[in-house]
């Protein structure tokens, strides 16, 4: 009994000692990514996870490199193709332009629009911008925070009888 007691007590603290695991975060950002099978439910596809960034909280463009890299999550996945890469950032002010890999050759328009609410969402939140542009070859799409809708609040019409 001794010995069972024993093994709980270190599997638990070694279980405390884990990044993560028992511990508050530091400095968190909040990433946001897609749910991995987004398509069976009504609700937002777009989904937060918070990250642990500490000694990195203002260096906008590691921020973003480490977001490229993709979720933790088991049940996200990215918006955006793996290898994609960020080419230039631009802030100005409450606006904020970031240039990244062409991806017009592996998402769709509707994809890369959820890519770009993704993507947009996350600066919103790790800047205070207002509205963010990104970039991608020869397409380009600008957001707003007051244009962003993550749920469909469309009613949808009755059907004559």
């Amino acid at each position: 009994m001794k010995r069972l007691i024993c093994l709980a007590l270190v599997m638990a603290l070694s279980l405390s000692l884990l990044p993560g695991c028992g511990q508050q975060m530091k400095e968190p950002v909040t990433f946001y990514y897609l749910k991995s099978s987004y398509q069976e439910t009504m609700d937002s596809p777009i989904v937060g996870e918070e990250r642990e960034v500490a000694g990195h909280r203002d260096d906008l463009k590691y921020l973003l490199s480490f977001y490229l890299m993709g979720p933790i999550g088991q049940y996200l996945t990215s918006p955006l193709p793996r290898g994609t890469l960020l080419y230039t950032v631009d802030q100005a002010g409450t606006e904020l332009t970031l240039e990244i890999t062409n991806t017009s050759a592996l998402l769709t328009d509707p994809e890369f629009s959820l890519a770009c609410a993704c993507l947009s969402l996350t600066c919103m939140g790790l800047t205070g911008a207002e509205k963010v542009t990104i970039v991608s070859g020869s397409r380009s799409l600008t957001l707003r925070q007051d244009n962003l809708l993550l749920n469909d609040t469309v009613t949808p019409e009755e059907t004559a009888k």
